[in-house]
């Protein structure tokens, strides 16, 4: 009888430190996977937030067009929530820095024809600055959902990320300006179309269709000369 207690016993102490053990691994894994959650969660606001840093050059074309887009990511946190009134804000930015990179090809590029579409891409941004500022100035916006005018900013850092796949090593000033306003041209689309799907202005609608017509057309110009002018 003694033998079969004992024996019982042994048992019973086995079985409990298996559970034990079982315990202990299922803790062991739900921590690892917890931690492997959180540290992912985090990297992923950290990227989000964290400043374009790419190592690339911070003057000429590339310069004018990063600091284009810290203006623009800047902004963020004054968005209200009203699409027309934050896209004029936005835009704002994005034909300043439109007007930078005309202003440095006509400064130190070369080529006539770039030199031209230059100077009428300065004229052009500089007139829709003012038509923006003038609805801003006028119009009374309405707090909303920021997350909303949020989605306009996105293709923006989709767009960076592609500029900097490009091989720009050797290109003289005309080439970098082609290029550069080219991209910015596609993001400024880009906006503009995410822009239309929830805009409520008639006035803010037609800027923003202006805006896809006009730089569509300057980008199959860049394009064909870039054709023409190969490095």
């Amino acid at each position: 009888m003694k033998k079969i207690v004992k024996h019982m016993q042994s048992a019973t102490l086995f079985a409990g430190t298996a559970i034990l053990m079982m315990a202990c691994g299922g803790q062991e894994s739900t921590t690892e996977e917890t931690t492997a959650v959180t540290t992912e969660e985090t990297t992923t606001d950290v990227d989000a937030e964290a400043p374009m840093n790419t190592g690339m050059e911070g003057s000429g074309m590339m310069g004018h067009m990063h600091r284009n887009m810290e203006e623009m990511r800047s902004m963020r946190s004054k968005m209200i929530g009203d699409p027309d009134y934050d896209f004029a804000q936005m835009m704002t930015h994005h034909h300043q820095g439109a007007i930078r990179m005309a202003e440095e090809e006509l400064n130190s590029g070369t080529d006539s024809k770039m030199k031209e579409m230059a100077q009428k891409i300065k004229a052009s941004n500089q007139a829709d600055i003012q038509k923006l500022q003038d609805f801003t100035g006028k119009y009374k916006p309405t707090p909303g959902d920021t997350a909303t005018t949020m989605k306009m900013m996105h293709p923006m850092n989709a767009m960076m990320g592609e500029m900097h796949k490009r091989d720009m090593s050797g290109m003289n000033t005309d080439q970098n300006f082609a290029q550069m306003m080219i991209h910015h041209h596609q993001m400024g689309n880009e906006m503009s179309k995410e822009f239309m799907k929830v805009g409520k202005t008639q006035e803010m609608k037609q800027l923003a269709q202006k805006t896809i017509d006009s730089q569509t057309k300057e980008i199959k110009e860049l394009e064909a000369w870039q054709q023409q002018n190969q490095k």
